[in-house]
C-alpha cells in the first residue's frame, strides 16, 4: 500500500512540473540543463573541439564530428560522458572531457522591487537573495505578499512563499504592493497603496476625509494579522501598518 502511494505521489509531482520545469536545485552537481544556458566543450588536447554555445528552445546543440545532440535535461556530468563515449567510437582515443557553465538560464524578479528584470540563476538560491539582486523591496512592497510561479507550471499558478525559500531556474518571484483599506463614514471608502510612516490621520485624508456624520472618537482598525481583531483606534497619528482595515463608525447624536 505504501508503495502506492508513493508511486501516486510520483506521478503527482511529474504532472504538476512537466518536463523542463526547474526545482530548486542545491549544487552545480544536481542542475540540469534547458532553453537559455550557456555551457563550454573543452576536449585536452584538442583545440579544434572546444565549443561554447547558448542552448536553444529545441533542447539540442551541435557538435564536431557528432553532428546534433540533444543535451536538455541532462547535468554536466552527463553530458560529458556522453561526449567522451560518442568521440570515443571512432574519433578519439580515450577523449577527456570537460564541460562547465558559462551562464545560467535565468529567473524573473517582478512587483515591488527596485530592479526588477531576469537575473542568471546560480544553485543554491533562495528567494531572500532573489529579491536582493533585484535592488530589494521598494518602500510600497509588502514583504509577507511574495509570490512564485515554477517554471514549466503550464497553468501559471501562483503561490505564496517565504523569503527562505529556495527557488529553481526559469522560476518568476512577484512581489506585492502593500495595500490597506477605509471602510465607514469617509468620503471615498476603498484600497489605497501604503506608505511608510503613513498614520491613521493620512489614511483618513486619502479616503477623502470624514463625513459630516462620522465619529472621530470611534474609529477601530483589524491588522493583517492572524488574530484579526479588532482595536479602537486611541492616537489618530499612530501610524498604520500594511494591510490594515480602517473603519469610522457614524455618530448617533
Amino acid at each position: 500500500m505504501k508503495k502506492i502511494f508513493g508511486l501516486l505521489a510520483t506521478i503527482l509531482m511529474i504532472s504538476c512540473f512537466p518536463a523542463g520545469s526547474a526545482l530548486a536545485v542545491d549544487s552545480i552537481d544536481e542542475y540540469r540543463l534547458d532553453a537559455g544556458d550557456k555551457i563550454k566543450i573543452h576536449v585536452f588536447g584538442e583545440a579544434d573541439l572546444d565549443v561554447e554555445t547558448r542552448l536553444g528552445a529545441s533542447g539540442n546543440i551541435r557538435y564536431p564530428f557528432l553532428g546534433k545532440i540533444h543535451i536538455s535535461g541532462m547535468t554536466l556530468t552527463e553530458l560529458e560522458r556522453k561526449i567522451a563515449q560518442d568521440l570515443a567510437n571512432g574519433y578519439l582515443v580515450d577523449p577527456q572531457v570537460r564541460v562547465s557553465m558559462e551562464e545560467f538560464r535565468p529567473f524573473y524578479v517582478n512587483g515591488e522591487v527596485e530592479k526588477p528584470g531576469a537575473f542568471p540563476y546560480q544553485p543554491g538560491l533562495n528567494v531572500r537573495k532573489a529579491i536582493s539582486l533585484a535592488g530589494g523591496f521598494t518602500v510600497e512592497a509588502d514583504e509577507n505578499k511574495v509570490f512564485l510561479i515554477h517554471a514549466g507550471d503550464i497553468h501559471k499558478r501562483e503561490t505564496k512563499i517565504s523569503l527562505n525559500a529556495e527557488m529553481g531556474p526559469g522560476d518568476i518571484v512577484t512581489v506585492k504592493q502593500s495595500y490597506f483599506f477605509v471602510n465607514g463614514e469617509v468620503q471615498t471608502p476603498g484600497k489605497y497603496a501604503y506608505q511608510p510612516d503613513m498614520t491613521f490621520r493620512m489614511a483618513i485624508s486619502m479616503a477623502g476625509g470624514l463625513k459630516e456624520r462620522a465619529d472621530d472618537d470611534k474609529i477601530y482598525v483589524i491588522h493583517d494579522s492572524a488574530d484579526r481583531q479588532t482595536y479602537h483606534v486611541e492616537n489618530i497619528d499612530a501610524k498604520i501598518k500594511p494591510g490594515d482595515v480602517i473603519t469610522v463608525k457614524q455618530s448617533f447624536f
